[in-house]
C-alpha cells in the first residue's frame, strides 16, 4: 500500500526515526513539542511557557531542525509514538 507514491512503511519509518531523536532535544525543545502534539500554537505555547510568540516560534523551529520533520504533524506523531512506544522522550 503507499500514500502519495511511498511505501506506508517508509512513512512509518520516518516517524519512528523522528520519535527517537526526540531524545537530542533539550527539556524546553521536548516541552515544547509535547505541546504542538497537543495541538497548541505558537502564540498559545509563549502563554504556556510565559515567553515571547517570537521565542515559541524559534523552539518549534529549533525541534522541527533536530526532528528532521517538515511539519507540526511529524512532531506530533513522533510523540505520540514516543509515549505508546517507549521510546525515549
Amino acid at each position: 500500500m503507499s500514500h502519495g507514491g511511498l511505501p506506508l512503511d517508509g512513512i512509518v519509518a520516518g516517524h519512528r526515526a523522528r520519535a527517537r531523536r526526540l531524545i537530542r532535544l533539550s527539556p524546553r525543545q521536548r516541552e515544547v513539542a509535547e505541546l504542538v502534539a497537543g495541538g497548541l500554537s505558537d502564540p498559545e505555547i509563549a502563554v504556556r511557557l510565559f515567553i515571547s510568540p517570537r521565542t515559541a516560534r524559534a523552539h518549534v523551529a529549533d525541534v522541527l531542525r533536530h526532528l528532521e520533520a517538515t511539519s507540526r504533524v511529524e512532531i506530533a506523531c513522533a510523540v505520540v509514538l514516543a509515549q505508546v512506544g517507549g521510546f525515549p522522550g
